[in-house]
């Protein structure tokens, strides 16, 4: 019986390791997701950090619908869009350029992380 248990017990786990697993953090558009219009809108903040070896700027607006949105850049190239309706954490998702296209592809939820893509390094 104990034997009979221990070999039930360890075919289950083959199995859950066999199932491919999907993150639900984050989805891919190949034709882009929407990016925010920040014609007209001034930053209210601008910091600058030095990360994976480049400095990474981070500029803040406030949207006209009570919100705010980053646009992050490195190199003088925008990789991605930090979108926040509500101003209040956890932000809403994070928009990604993962290869140079100007198409922003990829869209993380809150907490996911990223790195900055190679195009932006070239």
């Amino acid at each position: 019986m104990i034997r009979e248990c221990f070999i039930t017990a360890i075919l289950l786990c083959l199995c859950f390791l066999t199932i491919p697993v999907v993150s639900i953090c984050e989805e891919i558009r190949k034709e882009g997701w929407p990016v925010p219009d920040l014609n007209g809108l001034i930053p209210y903040t601008i910091t600058l950090q030095t990360s994976d070896g480049v400095e990474k700027m981070v500029e803040k607006f406030y949207t006209s619908d009570g919100g705010h949105v980053a646009r992050v850049s490195a190199n003088g190239r925008v990789f991605a869009f930090v979108i926040d309706r509500d101003r209040e954490p956890p932000i809403d998702y994070l928009l990604l350029d993962v290869d140079g296209s100007g198409k922003f592809t990829k869209r993380l939820k809150p907490g996911e992380t990223y790195l900055i893509p190679d195009w932006v390094f070239r």
